[in-house]
């Protein structure tokens, strides 16, 4: 075995070029595709992640809230409902919010914001709002002060220090009127939020709503998102059905539909490219074995079993693709660990369009080590279907025919 091993790697080298061309293929096909999709996944998760932040991996709130979000839909943020969720192995925080629409009003314009209550530090600590500041300061949990959005800010014409006029609909009818201080201002990534976002205390906007002790809304946020159908499935029978239980892909479908598309995208990008290279492959190991019919029938002739020269070129393709495989990915995966710490800033529409899902403006690689190893293996398996052509050669080609050529 060891001398075929042998023959078969000088071989290989007999013909430089055609062996160069089979190495750069596999290498470009390998590089290619785990650039491509580390491109598409780093992406997607970077869009999933932004989405998680609005609403959290899973959200549990009364079960007529979802529908229209009403003020007077609300759930009783109580010990027991947060003991029977946090019972469940895999829940890492629970953010409440209280959310309701609002007329936001400066000294002569008035804009429809959205107030948004939280608990400052459980927030900050799922989505890092506090780094988003601007101007000024966030507020503390106790505090009587308002921070706005920078978009509803400049249109408000109001800075820090200045005083933020609120009026609405409380909870069950009673009026929701307000004036409050402007601590600080903050850039929100999606535009739409920028122009309309007012952050307060989660007891300030229970007090503003008339709703003492209540919220719009738990959200969740999990150790590993892989789980999330599993812990959704344990709360839905832990909590009954006087709660909705859904899931980040069930509120922000569009995100999924997305990456299902890119999925799409990439399988047939990457099937048309692994069609061509095969092709490209096959037909030059069948060149190769072509060329060679005559040395084949003479290793035949001296005694060189039809099953040992089967297994010469099968070592071939076999050395051939696991080089190719090699040199791509020492290409590749340094390529991926560097862009992954150094995205690609984008400017112009690309940044518009990716402001627009309220999503940093970057081209984001993703470090996947299972996509490294799936894409090797398909351009191993080409290689093995392509020892295969040459291999029936050998099966049908006669000795004595194959020498007089």
């Amino acid at each position: 075995m060891k001398q075929l091993i042998k023959l078969a790697w000088r071989n290989i080298w007999r013909k430089r070029k055609r062996s160069v061309i089979v190495l750069v293929s596999i290498a470009f096909a390998i590089i290619i595709t785990i650039s491509l999709r580390s491109l598409m996944l780093g992406n997607g998760d970077k869009t999933v992640e932004a989405g998680v932040k609005n609403v959290g991996y899973i959200q549990v709130h009364t079960a007529d809230y979802w529908k229209d979000k009403s003020i007077n839909d609300l759930l009783l943020d109580d010990d027991k409902l947060i003991d029977k969720i946090n019972s469940i192995e895999g829940v890492t925080q629970i953010i409440p919010r209280l959310q309701n629409f609002s007329l936001a009003a400066g000294d002569k314009t008035s804009k429809a914001s959205l107030v948004l209550g939280i608990d400052g530090d459980n927030e900050n600590e799922f989505n890092k709002v506090k780094d988003r500041i601007v101007k000024g300061s966030f507020f503390t949990s106790k505090s009587k002060k308002v921070v706005i959005a920078e978009g509803l800010a400049k249109y408000l014409k109001l800075t820090v220090g200045d005083t933020l006029v609120l009026i609405g609909q409380g909870y069950q009818a009673n009026v929701a009127a307000g004036k409050y201080p402007i601590s600080g201002i903050v850039k929100i990534p999606n535009p739409q939020m920028n122009v309309m976002l007012v952050y307060m205390p989660l007891s300030l906007a229970q007090e503003y709503n008339s709703a003492f002790g209540m919220c719009s809304a738990l959200m969740l946020n999990i150790k590993d998102k892989s789980q999330t159908n599993r812990i959704s499935k344990e709360l839905k029978s832990k909590l009954g059905s006087n709660y909705e239980i859904m899931t980040w892909d069930e509120m922000i479908p569009e995100i999924l539909n997305g990456l299902k598309i890119d999925t799409t995208i990439f399988t047939l990008l990457s099937s048309c490219l692994f069609l061509i290279v095969g092709f490209g492959i096959i037909g030059t190991i069948i060149m190769m074995a072509l060329e060679r019919k005559k040395e084949f029938g003479i290793l035949q002739a001296i005694g060189l079993q039809k099953s040992q020269i089967q297994t010469v070129i099968f070592l071939e393709s076999l050395m051939l693709g696991i080089t190719g495989i090699i040199i791509g990915l020492s290409i590749a995966i340094p390529f991926m660990i560097f862009m992954y710490y150094h995205p690609i800033p984008l400017t112009g529409d690309g940044a518009k369009s990716f402001e627009a899902m309220g999503v940093e403006p970057i081209m984001q690689f993703g470090i996947k080590p299972k996509l490294w190893a799936l894409m090797s293996f398909i351009v191993f398996c080409i290689m093995l279907i392509a020892s295969l052509l040459p291999i029936q050669i050998i099966n049908k080609q006669k000795v004595a025919e194959a020498i007089k050529r």
